[in-house]
């Protein structure tokens, strides 16, 4: 799904879903509104009956109705069909005590206006049902009656007049929320132009100024992103320098040696024969170095924590360099003053000592001596190497941890350093070089203590 159609999805999602809640919202109001309109109009209604019937009954009183109450003849001169001013909706009727009618209007049902219960009351006429309501006071008996169906019709009427009003509303309320929609992901929107009018290589931080607070979180997670890449980047383009720097010369002389062995005979082509080898063997122990070094600086995890005694982890880094040791008449002593276990990846921790012990073999004169020794001093482990070489000078110390550089006369890759650096670093540890007391270098490695280095070791990924 392309950036432009993702957006409006989400837009119509956001639409639909708001829509939907307002929706539910009014048609759970709905029912009640409407009952309470019902409701208020059919107290209005009957207050209308029983008004009206008050109405006659004060009306009445205007006139000699003696006779006509007491049972006489009925006033000549008392038209009711003039004289009762009421709704066309409604019906009426005046009777004395004895039931006799004095006055009635036009087309009033007769059965319905027939009663003698007091108030209000439901009753049918021909089965059409009518709203009732009788008064009685000074001898006369007023009635007033209305037809249901005309309620009826006037309720309907008052819920399509409130009908129309909740549609438009609701419409209102969509364009409303779909034009806050419109204008909330004008942020997003800006910020899909800014990342897709970037090229591939341009991997610098987002600056945004005017951000509003809730997009804030993502444009410093990209930046975050953007800055992690950026250094993935920069560790690449340096590795594949390094790795064409490095190997242009062992390449070169392999090929020379091969040429060599190709054209003579004898001794000349076995010595050309065994350069060729001895070449083959720097160029992949430099291979592996640069490796090992690229995926330490990297973000991602290298090797599961284990719970080990130090003295494994020292016998691990002393055992790798035993043959390096021989070959340069060099005795190794271990000074493992540190009974306890540690918490942490034990193949990273003997490869920085195994790297130490390694750049301190090829440095040391034959028949002598290299130590390693382990101590716990202030809540840190701590491992120190140190040679009997003729150690190095005092600029070249603060230079060591830079990748290629060697000491005097080594014929390392001069990246174990480099190593043992980068892999302190992701420890959240210390690297102290420095010249021996008499001669010789002394590199010594601080580690937090297992306690702290447990919570560590989560985040070296």
């Amino acid at each position: 799904m392309s950036p432009a159609k993702a957006k409006d999805y989400l837009r119509w999602q956001l639409l639909w879903r708001i829509g939907i809640a307002v929706l539910l919202m009014w048609l759970l109001l709905a029912p009640w509104l409407l009952m309470s309109v019902q409701k208020e109009m059919q107290n209005t209604l009957d207050n209308r009956l029983a008004a009206s019937a008050k109405m006659l009954m004060s009306l009445m009183s205007q006139y000699d109705l003696d006779p006509l109450v007491n049972g006489g003849q009925r006033n000549a001169l008392f038209d009711p069909a003039e004289n009762l001013d009421l709704p066309a909706t409604l019906a009426c009727k005046v009777a004395n005590v004895a039931g006799d009618i004095i006055a009635v209007s036009h087309d009033a049902p007769e059965n319905v206006l027939t009663t003698t219960q007091q108030g209000y009351q439901n009753r049918l006429q021909d089965g059409e049902p009518w709203r009732v309501f009788n008064l009685s006071q000074g001898g006369l008996t007023i009635t007033t009656a209305e037809r249901l169906e005309t309620r009826d019709t006037l309720m309907r009427s008052v819920v399509i007049a409130a009908g129309l009003p909740f549609f438009l509303s609701l419409a209102g309320t969509l364009a409303v929320v779909w034009f806050g929609i419109l204008h909330g992901f004008k942020p997003l929107h800006s910020l899909t132009q800014n990342m897709t009018r970037r090229n591939t290589e341009d991997l610098t931080s987002l600056v945004w100024e005017q951000r509003p607070a809730e997009v804030r979180p993502l444009v410093d997670e990209i930046n975050r992103l953007l800055q992690r890449m950026q250094q993935s980047l920069l560790r690449e383009r340096r590795f594949t320098g390094d790795v064409a720097h490095e190997l242009r010369t062992p390449l070169a002389g392999i090929k020379t040696q091969l040429q060599v062995a190709r054209l003579t005979q004898g001794g000349k082509a076995m010595h050309a024969l065994v350069q060729a080898e001895k070449a083959t063997d720097r160029l992949q122990r430099t291979l592996d170095q640069l490796l090992l070094l690229a995926r330490v600086e990297g973000d991602g995890q290298l090797a599961e924590s284990t719970h080990l005694p130090v003295a494994e982890i020292n016998n691990m880094a002393l055992s790798d360099v035993q043959h390096l040791a021989r070959q340069h008449q060099v005795t190794l002593r271990c000074n493992d003053g540190v009974d306890e276990k540690i918490h942490a990846s034990a193949i990273l921790l003997s490869a920085a000592l195994r790297n130490l012990l390694e750049n301190a073999i090829r440095h040391a004169p034959e028949n002598s001596v290299v130590t390693l020794s382990v101590n716990l001093d202030k809540q840190q482990l701590c491992w120190t190497v140190e040679d009997e070489g003729p150690g190095v000078s005092e600029k070249l110390l603060t230079e060591l941890t830079r990748r290629f550089v060697h000491g005097h006369h080594s014929d390392g890759s001069g990246l174990g350093l480099a190593i043992v650096d980068a892999i302190v670093r992701r420890f959240k540890g210390e690297l102290n070089i420095e010249n021996g007391n008499t001669n010789g270098l002394r590199v010594t490695i601080r580690i937090p203590l297992p306690s702290s280095l447990a919570e560590d070791e989560k985040n070296l990924g």
